[in-house]
């Protein structure tokens, strides 16, 4: 499983769907969705720190 499918099923697992994720994070749903299908590793630093924050992990776990 790469990074991306960790968070989405992370993401999904604690909400609903990815659009109530975003709302609560306070992350465009746009943003989210270019995060989960283009990488992890081309979201700025902040975007993936706002991320792990919200779903309660560490960012050196991806």
């Amino acid at each position: 499983m790469n990074r991306e499918e960790m968070l989405r099923n992370l993401i999904l697992d604690g909400y609903v769907s990815l659009r109530q994720f975003s709302m609560e994070a306070d992350i465009p749903y746009s943003t989210l969705t270019t995060v989960l299908s283009r990488g992890v590793g081309g979201a700025s630093f902040d975007m993936v720190i706002r991320i792990c924050k919200k779903l309660g992990i560490d960012p050196c776990e991806l």
